[in-house]
């Protein structure tokens, strides 16, 4: 398995955390720049997929949803 699936998957396991805490603590800027990385390079590496090719991490901040999703799309597409 790919470092970018275990970085994604660890991702994961961070937003579904902070959303089962019921807090509306965004995320930080580390992740959010982390989910930014490997969305990027997993576009790199599969430049055809439409679905990787949407996620876009520009502009406002994320909440944890758009990020565990987006780190779904990377596990489902390159796990």
């Amino acid at each position: 398995m790919s470092e970018l699936v275990n970085q994604a998957r660890g991702l994961i396991n961070a937003a579904s955390a902070a959303i089962a805490a019921s807090r509306r603590v965004p995320p930080s800027t580390a992740s959010t720049l982390l989910a930014g990385l490997i969305v990027n390079e997993a576009k790199k590496q599969r430049p055809n997929n439409l679905l990787l090719q949407c996620i876009d991490f520009d502009g406002d901040c994320p909440e944890w949803y758009h990020i565990r999703a987006a780190m779904k799309v990377v596990v489902r597409t390159l796990g």
